[in-house]
This record gives structure tokens, C-alpha cells and sequence, in this order.
């Protein structure tokens, strides 16, 4: 362990200057160039670990990294993380790396994701330099996707096929703002509402139309009425438009819903309840269509598997000496989809806040934690984790 501990301790600043380079290189999704650059940058480290690499095109997105680092034993861990952000391409120069005198790093990516993938890969560092019996024997696979923010289209069946090859899953986004790890994430989905009426003049012959947008203003009331904290079912109507003048009856009118959930049957109990209050017309005159499906399945709370992960990284974390403390979140992962395949545990990378915003940050001391969390976690696991008959 101490061998492990003060390979890391050595390579502080090196690994600082090395996030600082992905921050700078812009990644958002629907540059493929910009993100390809930025999976170069990650192909040359972890085949400089040993990993046998292959390259995942895709049509509209930048390439997936899928990669093994055979070992000798029976055991494979799995470990997925994106490189694509949010922010379009030129942000990285408005807004490069900096640290500030609070020790928080700043810039497009910074914790979401890039500091994990950054922790992870001097954790695999220093297995490798210092020769452990875990580097050895386990197969540790990789699953570097470049369309998370997109909410995975084309990566999901890749990640969910390596997480079937896989006896436990780790998931490198950020920890929570309180340092937490994720034991579970609620299901998530995006559907579309389209309201069709009839168009007339506002003054002269209202009776005449049928507003499109006073019947979806109806049916956000009751949309949102789904809502229930005490289960969890959460409805959000986000964005809305319609209409062409203010002195015309709306013709057309439009929205976009996100539903999250606990549970499946929620899920869909929330979904035939939309549908009826969608389909259902408001005003005379008017139609409409609803359309759209759940994207990340529920992860619910509770999971045996993940319950023995969390015990592993507690015990990495008594030799640390850190707290080890795991929440549910609202928010969609690639764990949703790993989930219900392996045993997983979320939110692997370093401690910060703010994620897709101007303000979004790292605590910088957290990037060395965790990656020293990361190696001896992967010690435990390897030693530990017992595969299932």
C-alpha cells in the first residue's frame, strides 16, 4: 500500500498539469473533432498502461475507447467514464484551467468528468509501476464513451456489453458536492408534447381559432401535477414554444418533459398518466401528439452488489483515513445502465460542484484522494470480491 500511496504523493503536479491539458483541449459532444482530440490524448496514456485498445466510430459523435489490461486471474472490473462536456468548442479558451487561492480548480469539464479520468488513470499508474499482485492478476477494462451528455445513444450497447464481460462496474463521475459516492440514481427520460390548433385573427374573429398554447398551458398544470416527492416521481416541463404573432390564435405549440423515477413501475404508471393528460384535449378544436421513452432505467436504492462495493471502498477508505459516505441522486449516469447487469458504484471522481456551468469546479486536493482511493479500492476488490457461483 505505502509503495502505491507514495508513487501518487510523487506525481501530484504531474497529474494536475495533465488535467489541465484535457480541460484545455474543448470536448463537447457534438464536435467529433474536438472530442477525438481529446480521446487521443487518453488512447496514448492508457496504451502506454498496457491496454489493448480499440476505437468505437460513430457517425455523428467522436470515437468510444474500449480497453483491457488482460491479468492472470479469473477477475475483470470494469471501469466507465466520458470525455465529452457540454460546452461548445472555443470555451476552453475563454475559460482555461486555473487554480484559485481556495485550492479549486476551474474549467470547461473540470468535474464533469475529466477529473476522474484523470484520477483513475494514475491509480492504474501506480499498479503498473509498482508491479502488484492486482495489476497482475485482475483484468481491468475500460469504457471511455464520447456522448454522455447526449445521454449515451450510440455508446450505451458498448458499455452494456462490456459490463456483462464484467464482475463489478465503477463509474467515474464526480463525487457528490458533499464528497459522497452514488449507491443509485433515479430513472430518467425525455419525452415531447405537440399541440396542433387552428390559427385566426386575435381582434376580429377569435371565436374562429383554437389556441394551441392555452391548451398545452393546461396540460403543464397537469403535468406537473404528477409530481409526487414522496415517491420520487418528479415531472418537469423545461422548455415550451409556440406561436408565430401576438395578434394571432396559436396554431402550434410545443414542449419538452423530463420524467424521473425510483422505479420502473412508477416509471410507467407516470408515463400512461402523461399520455392521458397529452392525448386528452384541453381546447375544442385542437390536437395532439406525445411522444418519447425512458433513456436511463432506474437504478434503485438498495442493490446487494452495490452495498458489497461500497463496504470494498470503505475498507479503502479506513486505510486512508477517509469517511466513505454514498447517497441516491436524482441524476442519470452510465451506472443506470450497468446497474441491472454488475455491481456498480458511482460517483468515483474528485469532489466539486457546479457541473455544466461557468462555476463548475474541482476541490484540487480531492483529485490526489481519489485516485489514492482508487488503487487501494482496486487492491480490496481484487482480494475481497468474491465472483458469484
Amino acid at each position: 500500500m505505502r509503495d502505491l500511496l507514495e508513487r501518487l504523493d510523487g506525481w501530484r503536479d504531474e497529474q494536475i498539469e495533465f488535467l489541465a491539458r484535457l480541460v484545455n483541449h474543448d470536448s463537447g459532444t457534438d464536435d467529433a473533432t474536438d472530442v477525438n482530440r481529446v480521446g487521443a490524448i487518453l488512447a496514448e496514456r492508457l496504451e502506454g498502461l498496457g491496454f489493448a485498445l480499440r476505437r468505437v466510430a460513430t457517425e455523428r459523435f467522436g470515437d468510444h475507447l474500449v480497453g483491457e489490461k488482460a491479468g492472470t486471474g479469473p477477475k475483470r472490473f470494469l471501469f466507465v467514464g466520458h470525455y465529452d462536456t457540454v460546452f461548445p468548442s472555443g470555451t476552453a479558451k475563454q475559460r482555461p484551467f486555473r487554480i484559485d487561492e481556495q485550492g479549486r480548480a476551474w474549467g470547461p469539464g473540470v468535474y464533469d468528468m475529466k477529473g476522474g479520468l484523470v484520477a483513475l488513470l494514475y491509480a492504474l499508474r501506480a499498479h503498473k509501476e509498482a508491479r502488484t499482485r492486482t495489476w497482475a492478476e485482475t483484468t481491468v477494462a475500460v469504457v471511455f464513451n464520447s456522448d454522455e451528455e447526449r445521454l449515451s445513444p450510440t455508446s450505451r450497447p458498448v458499455i452494456e456489453a462490456e459490463a456483462k464481460r464484467a464482475h463489478s462496474v465503477g463509474i467515474l463521475e464526480p463525487a457528490r458536492p458533499g464528497g459522497e459516492y452514488v449507491m443509485a440514481r433515479k430513472g430518467a427520460g425525455t419525452f415531447q408534447l405537440e399541440v396542433v390548433g387552428k390559427s385566426s385573427h386575435a381582434g376580429l374573429q377569435p371565436e374562429l381559432g383554437a389556441s394551441a398554447i392555452w391548451d398545452l398551458a393546461q396540460k403543464v398544470a397537469a403535468l406537473h401535477a404528477l409530481t409526487d416527492f414522496g415517491t420520487g416521481v418528479t415531472v418537469n416541463v423545461g422548455t415550451v414554444r409556440g406561436g408565430d404573432r401576438p395578434n394571432v390564435v396559436a396554431s402550434h405549440a410545443a414542449a419538452e418533459i423530463v420524467l424521473r423515477a425510483w422505479s420502473q413501475g412508477d416509471a410507467d404508471a407516470a408515463i400512461a398518466a402523461m399520455r392521458a393528460i397529452c392525448e386528452r384535449p384541453h381546447v375544442a378544436g385542437t390536437s395532439a401528439r406525445f411522444d418519447g421513452k425512458i433513456h436511463f432505467p432506474p437504478w434503485p436504492p438498495g442493490l446487494p452488489g452495490t452495498e458489497r462495493l461500497l463496504e470494498i471502498m470503505r475498507a479503502a477508505g479506513r486505510e486512508l483515513g477517509v469517511d466513505v459516505r454514498a447517497i441516491k441522486t436524482g441524476g442519470g449516469s452510465d451506472g443506470n445502465h450497468t446497474s441491472a447487469i454488475a455491481p456498480t458504484l458511482d460517483g468515483m471522481g474528485p469532489k466539486g460542484s457546479r457541473a455544466h456551468s461557468e462555476e463548475e469546479f474541482i476541490e484540487v486536493a480531492t483529485l490526489l484522494e481519489r485516485s489514492k482511493m482508487l488503487a487501494l479500492f482496486l487492491n480490496h476488490w481484487a482480494a475481497d470480491f468474491e465472483i458469484p457461483a
